[in-house]
This record gives structure tokens, C-alpha cells and sequence, in this order.
């Protein structure tokens, strides 16, 4: 039994030994085997003892100050393992030498160790402690649908539009839940992340202070979102799981040309087109004029994607075309809209798209702005995809022109177009990205979308006059967890193709 305890320490001492040497270096010569383990110990229990007691110290100090003990105590325990992490490095590289023996692990372990301690304490400090969120919890409908939008939930005889927005999200919900299934991901990691988010949308739309509608509502409505969400998935993995990979791509080709159907329903629901209002098919809906909040950014970065994906492959053939009826408008379209910063393109749409369109289009500011958005990224997408189409060998192109017999039209959607689109894909997800950042452009030509919103939030109200900074860290993580979110399915879809290999063109 000694032997096996004996055996037990060894290999904890080594694996400590591993992880020191990771983050501050090897220990210098004259620490023997000997002494190196009472140093690990020695090193890791003082640490122990300055975190604990700097945040006992620490407690004293804000114990009156903080009112909810629960995010008190949170920030404490990320202060303390901060704390540890400072004070463990900087003791190994004094107990253990490794400042003389590796000076660059050294110094590079106590610079990562002094940011985390420093980054983590500062906003975590300002999230846990000092910041007022009441600001953000009073106007949360209005930060996501806008003023107008918010003013037709809260107010009476306005109620039924909102089911409008309810259709938008699950449909959304539906296509996305059944892509999923059709993945890789284990069913564990899909259903508990998928519960986390709909867990805390709902605790979020719950959370009584400052509540200025009726949540059981909405809650409801949103739980029966996500119990769908789950049936599609469920749907989508069963078939997966006994259907061959052929019919599993085939599904996979179905929910993405549903993907792009549901883009444009869900703003038919929004705003029907005056023909179907007209013939007595659906009723007025909201006019894009009154869109706003979180719900515009969305719309305007789909519309950069989806839109901006077709017109980009259009561009890119019509340029690559040897006809000059199609290359010149191709190139002189691309390389005009490519010459100006969006801003300049945003105040066109507001300003001179209109004299444009409007002997075919009576199209507002927002629709306006959209299609801008879809030009803008559809010329970018298509230089992409012109260096894609360049890096193709010609050999699988005269192997399927004379192997296969396929016409040139054939050619380009099953050969030129797949592994163009494989070789350009993180090219085109960090296109869309920017398009995503740059919706927060469009407060300047006067629409109230995310940013704006958030920006001017602390006027809306005297009671959070000072509150400057919270709506606008909270508008900065909100883009960026939806920027997180696309790199992450970008690596999937990348992982899918066989893009990190030679091989898996035919995956595409």
C-alpha cells in the first residue's frame, strides 16, 4: 500500500513538474531531483497562502460595498485563482532559476500570468462589482427589435405583430437545429450548449427587475422553440445515423437551399409584398422603416451573406468569362464598389440609391441599405472566389470536359465552383465576419440598430444618466460571441471538407 501512495506522489510530482516547465520554463542546473520537488511544493503552497490571504483582504474591503453576495463571491474566486497563477510563476522562476536557465519561458510565463491577473481583476471587477446592468435589463426588448418594434409589444393593439418575429425564429431555429444533426458533433455537446443558450435567453427575458412587459409569453412561446429545435435535430441525427454518406449530403444540400428560402420568408412575413396584401394572401405586416435593434444587424449580415454569396458567383464567372458582355459589366461593377469604404456605399443607398430605383422600387432606407449590404459583400466574395477559380488545375477540368462529357455550365457548378469555394472558405467566413461588424456601421445614416441603440441608451432615461459604458461592453460581447460562433463553424465545415488534408475534395 506504501508503494502504490509512493507511486501515486511520483507521478503527481511529474505532472506538476510538466506544467511548471510549460508556463515558466526549465529549472536551472542546481536544482537537483531532490530539491526539485520540494520547490514545486514549496512554490504551490505559498501561492496558496498569499491567494487566500489577499483575498480574505480583499473580501474586508467590498463586503459593505456590493449588495448581491452571489457576484461577490463569483469575483472573489476568479481574483484568487488569478492571484495564485501571478504569484506561482513568479515564485518558480525565483525558487526553481528558471529566469537564468530559460529567460525567454520565463519572462513570457510572468508577462501572461501579470495580464491575466490585471485583465481578469479589471473586467471582472466592472462586470461583478462596479457595473449597473439595470440599464441594459430595463430596455432588453427594445435593444433587440428596436423602438418601434418594442413600442408594438408593449403597447396595446400592437401585439399581434410580434408573432411575426416568432415565425423568423423558428423557422431559423428548424433549419439550424437540422444541420446540426446532419454534423459530427456528439449529441451531448449539441443538446447541452443548445440548453445553455435557451436557458439563459429565457432566465434573461424572466429576470424581473425592470421588466416592462409580461415574460409568460414570451417564455412559453420560446420553450416550444426550443423543444422543436430539439425534434429537428433528433429528426436529422436519426436519419443520419442509418442512411448512407451520399443521402446524408443530399440532406445536407436540402436544408442549405432551405437555409436560403428561409432568408427570404422570414422577410416576406416581416413585410409582405404589396401583391400578396393587395390579393388578400397575408396582411400588412412591419415596414423595414420601423425594424431596428439586434434583429437589423442579423438581417443586413444575411443579406451579405446569402445575397452577397450569389451575386459574388455570378461576378467571379462573369469576370473569368470570355465574352465581353459579361466580363466588362462583371469588372467594372466590382472594381467600382471594391474603390469606395462602406460608409460612402451607406450613404449612397440612403441618399442616391432611391433616384435609382424608383421607377421599379419604392424601397426604404433599410431595404436600401441591404442591398448595399449584398453588393458590397457579393464584389468581395467574388475576388475571393477569382483566386479559388486561378488555383484550380486545369487537368480536372479537361478531365471532366472529355472523362465525364460534362457541358461548360456543368463544369463550372460541380467542378470549378466546390473546389474553389473549399480552397477560399476561411477567406469567405472571415469576409462575412467583417459584414457582421460592419452593420454597426449604419447608425451613422440614421438607423437605430444594435449599436446605436445601446450607444444612446443611457439618454433614455435619467436614472441611468451616468451608465455610459455598460450597453456598449455588452454590445461588444454580443458581436463578438456571434464572431466566435462563425469562426467555430467555419472550423467544422473546413474539418467536413477535408480541408486540412490533400485530400477530401470530393467531400465539397
Amino acid at each position: 500500500m506504501s508503494s502504490q501512495n509512493s507511486f501515486d506522489r511520483e507521478k503527481l510530482l511529474e505532472k506538476l513538474n510538466k506544467i511548471e516547465e510549460a508556463i515558466s520554463g526549465k529549472p536551472a542546473k542546481w536544482v537537483t531531483d531532490d530539491k526539485n520537488s520540494g520547490t514545486s511544493l514549496g512554490a504551490l503552497f505559498i501561492s496558496i497562502f498569499i491567494s487566500i490571504w489577499y483575498t480574505f483582504s480583499e473580501l474586508e474591503e467590498l463586503s459593505d460595498s456590493v449588495d448581491k453576495k452571489g457576484k461577490l463571491y463569483l469575483y472573489l474566486v476568479i481574483f484568487a485563482i488569478s492571484t495564485f497563477l501571478l504569484f506561482w510563476v513568479v515564485l518558480l522562476s525565483i525558487f526553481k532559476g528558471t529566469i537564468t536557465n530559460s529567460p525567454v519561458s520565463a519572462i513570457l510565463g510572468l508577462v501572461a500570468a501579470g495580464s491575466i491577473y490585471f485583465i481578469c481583476n479589471w473586467l471582472f471587477g466592472f462586470v461583478l462589482i462596479e457595473a449597473n446592468w439595470a440599464i441594459v435589463l430595463s430596455s432588453r426588448v427594445q435593444l433587440f427589435s428596436g423602438h418601434e418594434m418594442n413600442r408594438m409589444m408593449v403597447v396595446d393593439g400592437f401585439e399581434n405583430q410580434m408573432w411575426r418575429l416568432w415565425i423568423s425564429l423558428l423557422l431559423v431555429n428548424i433549419v439550424a437545429c437540422a444541420a446540426y444533426g446532419t454534423s459530427d458533433l456528439p449529441n451531448w455537446k449539441f443538446i447541452t450548449f443548445y440548453l445553455i443558450i435557451s436557458i439563459s435567453v429565457i432566465l434573461f427575458t424572466w429576470y424581473p427587475e425592470y421588466q416592462n412587459f409580461d415574460p409568460e409569453g414570451p417564455i412559453t412561446r420560446f420553450i416550444g422553440v426550443t423543444i422543436i429545435g430539439l425534434s429537428s435535430f433528433s429528426a436529422t441525427r436519426w436519419y443520419s445515423l442509418k442512411s448512407q454518406e451520399f443521402q446524408i449530403n443530399r440532406l445536407r444540400r436540402v436544408l442549405a437551399i432551405l437555409g436560403i428560402f428561409t432568408f427570404f420568408i422570414s422577410l416576406s412575413v416581416m413585410d409582405p409584398p404589396d401583391t400578396f396584401v393587395e390579393r388578400g394572401w397575408m396582411e400588412e405586416g412591419i415596414e423595414p422603416a420601423l425594424w431596428g435593434g439586434l434583429f437589423v444587424n442579423l438581417v443586413l449580415a444575411t443579406a451579405g451573406g446569402v445575397l452577397g454569396l450569389a451575386i459574388g458567383v455570378i461576378l467571379a464567372f462573369g469576370r473569368q468569362s470570355k465574352l465581353p458582355i459579361f466580363k466588362w459589366p462583371s469588372t467594372l461593377l466590382i472594381e467600382v464598389v471594391r474603390a469606395g469604404p462602406m460608409v460612402a456605399w451607406l450613404y449612397f443607398a440612403k441618399y442616391l440609391l432611391q433616384d435609382v430605383i424608383v421607377p421599379y422600387s419604392d424601397a426604404d432606407a433599410i431595404m436600401r441599405t441591404l442591398m448595399m449590404f449584398a453588393f458590397f459583400g457579393g464584389v468581395y466574395t467574388a475576388e475571393i472566389l477569382r483566386g479559388g477559380i486561378q488555383s484550380i488545375r486545369s487537368g480536372q477540368i479537361e478531365a471532366a470536359a472529355t472523362a465525364l462529357g460534362l457541358n461548360p455550365n456543368q463544369i463550372k457548378m460541380t467542378v470549378i465552383l466546390p473546389n474553389s469555394v473549399r480552397t477560399t472558405l476561411p477567406s469567405l467566413v472571415s469576409l462575412l465576419i467583417g459584414l457582421w461588424k460592419d452593420t454597426t456601421l449604419i447608425f451613422i445614416i440614421g438607423i437605430f440598430d444594435f449599436f446605436k441603440i445601446a450607444k444612446d441608451l443611457n439618454t433614455s432615461d435619467l436614472e441611468f444618466a451616468l451608465d455610459i459604458l455598460e450597453p456598449l461592453y455588452m454590445a461588444a460581447f454580443v458581436f463578438w460571441i456571434i464572431a466566435f460562433y462563425l469562426s467555430r463553424i467555419s472550423l467544422g465545415i473546413e474539418k467536413k471538407l477535408g480541408l486540412r488534408s490533400s485530400t477530401g475534395g470530393e467531400m465539397t
